[in-house]
């Protein structure tokens, strides 16, 4: 259970900051990526691949389009060139028949009398005959030139092999995690960007969590004994949250933007954004951020230390804490603010 859990984290934190990662690099597929680069250069050069890795080799006839030429640097039997198909994708029974000394036999070689027909050996089945004579009626149309066969790579705009887009191309059909790409593209201290990733996914120690750990006898939040204390309801749910949020939403002149107790903090942000006119959105993410960090921070000072303040203290701290952010670079948080 406890390597399942650190896996999982793991993958978390391996991930694009867009899918919802912090955007380190996986060791194990940027290996990949770079042994890729071997199969690219034995194929653009004309050599049989030396790689034998299932996965770099995978990986290059998932990525790349073979244009065919004149079948010299095109591999028969495992490249992806008959319609977008290799033949061991297209005919597997007649692949299984294939002499395994042949398996590295190119295009041309191949066609040249029908020679592929000889690398064929065993008992021919049913099964086998039907994909043989359907494969004879593919091979039929095509025509081999004089141009040297060419590769195009389907993950980068120039279609050129590079690890990078090697490297993001293993990533795709991923699921985005909602928010994660604002998350970072929004002005906040390292330390505040990196407290709502947690609270993204979900990895804050809140008293619901310790409760369901057996680590306390109670889940009520801390700052309003109402409630269950998750994550969501410390930072616009609980009672003393919301009315922070409004002295400043007041002071901001915000009136269309309504703090719904029931909606997913992260959920809430993302609307209520929208509300707000372009020039400002990047202001009120960092403003959002701010409020949503000094709650946090008050909610840690009641829980470890015993300390109370009240919303109107905790709301002047707030502005205290933005002007310190503010004289630090953050201009959006700046214009912000300046409609108070």
């Amino acid at each position: 259970m406890l390597f399942v859990l650190v896996m999982e984290t793991l993958n978390h934190l391996l991930r694009p900051r867009d899918l919802g990662g912090l955007g380190i690099s996986d060791l194990a597929r940027s290996g990949i990526a770079l042994r890729v680069r071997w199969v690219w250069k034995d194929h653009t050069e004309g050599r049989a691949p030396a790689s034998k890795e299932r996965a770099a080799l995978a990986l290059f006839q998932a990525a790349t389009t073979f244009n065919l030429g004149n079948g010299k640097s095109t591999f028969f039997w495992t490249d992806r060139w008959l319609h977008g198909k290799c033949i061991q994708a297209a005919a597997p029974t007649v692949f299984a028949a294939l002499c395994p000394r042949k398996i590295k036999s190119t295009v041309h070689e191949a066609l040249q009398g029908n020679a592929w027909v000889s690398h064929l050996a065993g008992s021919f089945t049913a099964q086998f005959l039907l994909e043989f004579s359907h494969l004879c009626d593919l091979l039929e149309d095509v025509q081999l030139s004089d141009e040297p066969d060419t590769f195009s790579w389907r993950f980068s705009k120039d279609h050129s092999y590079s690890a990078a887009s090697t490297y993001g191309g293993m990533f795709l059909g991923s699921s985005p995690v909602l928010g994660a790409k604002l998350l970072w593209k929004t002005a906040a201290p390292h330390r505040v960007r990196f407290f709502f990733w947690l609270c993204l996914h979900g990895r804050c120690w809140t008293g619901d969590r310790r409760f369901q750990h057996g680590l306390q006898p109670s889940n009520l939040c801390v700052m309003c004994n109402q409630e269950p204390e998750t994550m969501d309801h410390i930072l616009i749910g609980c009672s003393f949250s919301r009315e922070v949020w409004h002295i400043w939403l007041r002071k901001l002149h915000l009136d269309e933007v309504v703090i719904v107790s029931e909606e997913p903090a992260i959920h809430w942000w993302l609307r209520a954004r929208k509300l707000l006119p372009k020039a400002l959105r990047r202001g009120f993410d960092s403003f959002v951020f701010l409020v949503g960090w000094m709650i946090w921070k008050e909610w840690n000072e009641r829980t470890f230390n015993g300390g109370r303040s009240s919303p109107l203290e905790l709301a002047q701290a707030i502005g205290s804490q933005g002007a310190t952010w503010v004289s630090a670079g953050c201009r959006q948080l700046a214009l912000m603010l300046s409609t108070a």
